[in-house]
């Protein structure tokens, strides 16, 4: 692009690495794009090559250049980044929206800020023509906080058209698809899968996804004891996501995860309609129904989990209800209901492509 004035400019991390900012980033992109819109200069927040101090420094020659901006950023991004259009915005005309990666944005203002901090950075969240967030509870947190130019946009997700259909092949085979971590659930799912084995239930689970490097040994401990029924399977690639699932009897997340909002796998399990088991935690209920889209559990309730399991693996019924009811709740968030959404509210703000 060199240095030539940049109407709009889309800001944020892409994928890889295929975690939820990079892989939301993706499919806006994708979406974007695909409705016809291609003069949008695209900037990736993650350094590929020299050094990140230089790519900061041009960040902010772009973010200086331009007419509107789309800034999609995490925690840390929204931290470093927005204050920096703040700055030019009280010189010039320039205008922005942010899509809020995550669902602990408003905790974040209201528990991790001091003061006057908080009041700053308000101040300056305010000035951008829109924050999106991904749920209701977040959006009411985030005006709690002070915020008055709050927007529900949810997390997008491409429906590439694998449905689930229970057969043998796929009883009793649960699936894992998440960053594997302690707040995300998995040790409480490998022991509730090894007591169930141990109980005379036969429960296989393949887990996908980034390991952090605190847990590597524990989940090799946890593999061991399961004498073959837990496998670790490596990451896998968005693109096939919604297919795998549809390999499965079941997916289950019962995470605790601080940060956690609605998680993309669970999107793209409702685009493929597996029954799923989750935690009841933050912001999960407000999306899912116990018995009719989802069945909950208590967070780190190795108990509950496994009775949960067990009725889930021996009732049919209860999946297909499941089945059907996730695909509902998945339909919002489809790529082209969300670039919808989005350019609808572009188009309140006076924004020109």
């Amino acid at each position: 692009m060199g240095r030539r004035k940049c109407k709009t400019l889309f800001v944020g991390p892409f994928a890889p690495p295929y975690n939820g900012d990079g892989i939301k980033n993706n499919y806006l992109k994708e979406g974007f794009t695909k409705v016809g819109i291609s003069n949008i200069c695209w900037f990736d927040t993650i350094t590929r090559k020299g050094l990140p101090v230089l790519s900061y420094i041009k960040l902010v020659g772009k973010i200086a250049s331009s007419h509107q901006i789309i800034f999609s950023l995490n925690r840390n991004g929204r931290l470093y980044i927005i204050p920096i259009f703040w700055f030019f915005s009280l010189f010039s005309k320039i205008k922005a929206v942010l899509y809020v990666v995550g669902g602990s944005f408003d905790l974040q203002l209201r528990e991790y800020m001091s003061g006057l901090h908080r009041r700053i950075f308000v101040k300056m969240l305010n000035r951008l023509d829109g924050v999106f967030a991904e749920s209701v509870a977040l959006k009411k947190g985030l005006e709690a906080a002070g915020l008055n130019n709050v927007e529900l946009v949810y997390n997008p997700r491409r429906d590439d058209g694998s449905r689930w259909i229970l057969d043998n092949s796929k009883r009793n085979k649960c699936v894992f698809v998440s960053r594997v971590t302690e707040t995300k659930g998995i040790l409480v799912l490998m022991q509730a899968i090894i007591e169930l084995n141990k109980e005379g239930e036969d429960i296989s689970l393949d887990i996908y996804g980034p390991v952090d490097s605190d847990y590597k040994d524990e989940l090799s401990e946890m593999t061991q004891k399961a004498l073959g029924k837990i496998t670790y399977k490596g990451i896998v690639e968005p693109n096939v996501v919604q297919a795998l699932l549809s390999s499965y009897h079941f997916l289950a997340l019962p995470t605790f995860h601080p940060g956690e909002g609605l998680p993309g796998i669970l999107v793209e399990a409702g685009m493929a309609g597996i029954p799923i088991v989750i935690s009841r935690f933050n912001a999960l209920p407000e999306y899912f129904t116990h018995n009719e889209s989802a069945v909950f559990v208590e967070a780190h309730s190795v108990e509950g989990l496994k009775a949960e399991i067990r009725r889930l693996t021996k009732d049919d019924r209860l999946a297909q209800k499941l089945s059907e009811g996730i695909q509902k709740v998945a339909v919002p968030f489809r790529v082209e209901s969300i670039i919808e959404r989005s350019l609808g509210l572009f188009e309140q703000y006076n924004w020109k492509f």
